[in-house]
């Protein structure tokens, strides 16, 4: 039986998350400075940290109106090409689980397809285009895909699996959208530093304890 994720799981995980970013952040600089400027470690752990504080102090259940102050936290600590996208992606949710206290399975599924569109139309970008879209997308599909037959917490494993996959066929692309496209063909046989960031987030969400 499929269990609703409560605002207190939904901050816990948003802790998580921000301690895991800020693990990450050496990584994250590093794969950011082989085709962009370098920085994307460093405001990932501004807007995560934000974020989380953010969810600790927050004293009502209003899960969706949370993401949705919660985005434009995110970007004002995070101002960056991918803060502004990451930001758009977190109010989609929040526009998305409006008034909601707890979210199903379904719900889940619904915010991050919502976060991906907010962040395709507001990056201009697509599936194969080498954005963080090329490990979000196939994530979501695999979440969604998953539950048919899995609880949320196997899913959520199936989903971080398929972002890795996609954060690694990156390598094979050559970067079609903003600083990574002025390499060209310099940027294949490097990858994405957005799907990295991808591939952090789900990490966290698959993990047994937290959903």
């Amino acid at each position: 039986m499929q269990v609703a994720v409560k605002f207190e799981q939904v901050a816990a995980v948003l802790g998580k998350l921000a301690e895991e970013v800020a693990n990450k952040k050496e990584w994250l600089v590093e794969l950011d400075s082989a085709i962009g400027d370098g920085d994307l470690g460093l405001t990932m752990d501004r807007g995560f940290s934000a974020l989380a504080n953010a969810a600790s102090e927050y004293s009502e259940d209003d899960i969706g109106k949370f993401f949705m102050t919660g985005g434009l936290t995110f970007n004002k600590v995070a101002p960056s090409t991918m803060g502004t996208l990451v930001s758009t992606g977190i109010m989609r949710m929040g526009k998305e689980w409006k008034g909601k206290t707890e979210l199903t399975p379904e719900d889940v599924v619904a915010g991050l397809k919502a976060a991906a569109n907010g962040i395709m139309e507001r990056g201009k970008g697509q599936l194969g285009d080498k954005t963080a879209l090329d490990a979000l997308i196939p994530a979501v599909e695999a979440l969604e895909e998953s539950l048919k037959s899995e609880e949320m917490p196997e899913a959520l494993k199936k989903a971080y699996q398929a972002a890795a996959e996609g954060f690694e066929k990156t390598k094979e692309m050559q970067s079609k959208l903003g600083r990574a496209s002025w390499f060209q063909e310099g940027s294949i046989g490097k990858p994405d530093p957005g799907a990295g960031l991808m591939t952090v987030i789900f990490s966290v969400l698959a993990k047994d304890d937290l959903l």
